[in-house]
């Protein structure tokens, strides 16, 4: 009986000794930054919307594996403009920006509203910025 457990524990010390050599999930999602870094980054639960306001680019990503898809709605000057979804699970993205044109080209002094949620349920929350460059 004492030999099972000698052979029962010497196992559990093994795994964990392998658990501490896997870093925990450090994979995030985050679209590449422009050049210079993104603008402005808002986060909520699940999701985290990165904005750069030269060229109009606005990425929505799903930070969490929750069964939600994060999004994003956005507004300028009072009218809505699109919604953005990553649908692909946690750590997708989904980026559109001014060269898709139409709805994607934000107009330059205009008055942005983001609303984003990354989960099922709630309200979505708000954020703002001038687009002034």
């Amino acid at each position: 009986m004492r030999l099972l457990n000698v052979r029962t524990l010497s196992a559990a010390a093994a795994v964990a000794a392998a658990g501490v050599l896997v870093p925990a999930g450090t994979a995030a999602a985050m679209p590449d930054p422009p050049g210079d870094s993104w603008d402005h980054t808002f986060t909520a639960p699940g999701v985290t919307v990165y904005v750069e306001e030269y060229g109009d680019r606005i990425s929505v990503c799903d930070s969490a594996a929750n069964g939600s898809s994060a999004q994003v709605n956005v507004w300028a000057d009072g009218g809505w403009r699109y919604k953005a979804v990553a649908s692909g699970g946690s750590g997708s993205c989904v980026t559109h920006s001014a060269s898709e044109g139409g709805a994607y080209n934000l107009p330059e002094g205009a008055f942005i509203e983001l609303y984003y949620k990354g989960v099922s349920t709630g309200y979505a929350t708000r954020s703002t910025y001038v687009n002034d460059h």
